[in-house]
């Protein structure tokens, strides 16, 4: 979007349209510096005149609102990138840093958190094998193909196949520190 002179009227449309779009509207450029400026100059303006200050009072009630529902956006897209690293449209110089801060906590959060309750953090140590034979190539329980191995390779197998070919001493296990 174009700069666009800022008015009551176009905040008031741009407060309609973040009300509709469940997306993040295009903002004209600069339009919260623009906005600040607006509002300084309505508030310079002779207090005493009535409508003036009423239409002050609603313009911080606009735009108060089109702050919070983009903000409320970006949160809702936070989560969203955090999962999937699709990234919002749309958001100003300021919401960017915003968002971007907002991801990294979540990401971090899920990285940490959701491992620790799905137990994926539990496991300190890799089991691994050293082949005692040659092993053709084979089809793990995972439906992944291993192989074909030489005597001496080592490998990381699934728990499954690995405890088999430990029972038919094709394999040693040995364990290493993650």
């Amino acid at each position: 979007m174009a700069e666009e002179t800022i008015s009551f009227d176009i905040i008031r449309k741009i407060q309609r349209e973040e009300q509709i779009s469940p997306k993040i509207t295009k903002l004209p450029e600069n339009f919260y510096s623009a906005v600040s400026d607006y509002v300084s100059q309505k508030r310079k303006m002779k207090e005493e005149d009535r409508r003036t200050v009423l239409e002050t009072k609603n313009i911080e009630r606009l735009v108060e609102d089109i702050f919070n529902r983009r903000e409320r956006k970006i949160i809702n897209y936070s989560i969203i990138s955090a999962r999937t690293g699709i990234e919002p449209e749309n958001l100003s110089e300021e919401e960017k840093e915003f968002y971007q801060k907002l991801v990294d906590i979540i990401k971090k959060r899920r990285e940490s958190d959701l491992k620790k309750i799905l137990g994926e953090e539990k496991e300190e140590i890799v089991s691994m094998v050293i082949f005692k034979e040659d092993v053709p190539q084979f089809v793990g329980v995972d439906e992944k193909n291993y192989g074909p191995f030489k005597k001496g390779d080592i490998a990381k197998l699934p728990e499954e196949n690995m405890k088999l070919l430990i029972e038919k001493t094709i394999v040693e296990e040995f364990k290493i520190p993650k």
